[in-house]
């Protein structure tokens, strides 16, 4: 996982976005296109692992590197005639667990490139907005931040109860039209609109069947972690910050990574409140809850921990 960007690491551009999108968290911003210029697309390129799977070109890192100035250029000056196509991602499957595979897209070198440069205009905005209870696929933040919040929660005696979320097939089902509005009303860049377009409605080619899916983000894009955290956010982060803690009777702390999320509760009965309208609020997005998953642990503290 990439650590945090510092403002002395970002080019000038970047830089003035996010104090942009800092000061003022409901302004819409404009002129974000043109920061995909030919150092953008580079840092995109070296930021690749050079073992990085190939897409449907069969180009690797190393030979698309072999000429990169060139390819790069070549690259910017399709992107700003608009004549930048996004190619099929080529679909693999790979153990998920002993009964199961999970479905993993994989983009060409150059798409990988684009995408990469649109995260990185992403970040610097949603990072100003992501609230505290986010960590997956952050900048700067670990799995270890989870559980280091959980622990705390714990000691705290505020989680005598814990509700386990599970989102059935999330990336594959988050609603594009929705996902899109959401991020218009951060977004004013028609150009960059139209390239983020561009990368979600995309044909998947698994092994001889070509399909072209209408919903959801492909996982193993570069961009599909933070479009799934901005989509979560405004569905579940939010909603549950702003709505539901202010009407609890106790404290609740929600803790999500990525699509996993866990809520923490100090009364049971909060914990039975939120775990019946969730499903509902989840489900005005096209999401839903895995029944045989979804449930409510009643925690017991150990013995030594009461006495600290």
């Amino acid at each position: 996982m990439q650590g945090a960007r510092t403002p002395g690491s970002m080019s000038p551009g970047l830089r003035r976005v996010m104090d942009r999108a800092r000061r003022n968290p409901h302004e819409r911003q404009f002129a974000l296109a043109y920061l995909i210029d030919v150092d953008a697309l580079g840092r995109s390129y070296h930021r690749l692992r050079k073992d990085s799977a190939v897409g449907v070109d069969g180009v690797t890192k190393e030979q698309y590197g072999q000429n990169l100035e060139e390819n790069l250029q070549d690259l910017h000056v399709r992107l700003k005639t608009m004549k930048y196509r996004h190619q099929p991602i080529r679909r693999v499957h790979i153990p998920k667990d002993r009964n199961r595979r999970r479905p993993i897209g994989i983009s060409t070198t150059e798409d990988k490139i684009v995408q990469g440069a649109l995260r990185e205009i992403l970040e610097v905005i949603y990072e100003q907005d992501f609230l505290d209870c986010s960590h997956g696929f952050r900048p700067g933040r670990r799995p270890h931040d989870a559980l280091r919040v959980l622990n705390q929660v714990v000691r705290r005696a505020e989680a005598n109860v814990i509700l386990e979320g599970d989102i059935v097939s999330f990336f594959d089902s988050i609603d594009r039209p929705m996902l899109m509005e959401m991020l218009q009303e951060r977004i004013a860049d028609k150009s960059f609109m139209r390239l983020i377009g561009k990368c979600l409605h995309v044909g998947v080619l698994d092994g001889e069947e070509f399909s072209e899916p209408e919903e959801g983000t492909v996982q193993g894009s570069a961009l599909s972690p933070i479009l799934g955290n901005i989509y979560l956010h405004n569905v579940l982060d939010r909603w549950f910050e702003l709505e539901v803690k202010p009407r609890l009777k106790g404290k609740a702390t929600l803790i999500r990574f990525a699509d996993d999320f866990v809520i923490c509760f100090e009364h049971r009965q909060d914990a039975e409140r939120v775990k019946t309208v969730l499903g509902k609020r989840l489900g005005r997005y096209r999401l839903s809850l895995q029944p045989d998953k979804t449930r409510l642990v009643e925690f017991r503290r150990p013995p030594w921990s009461q006495t600290r």
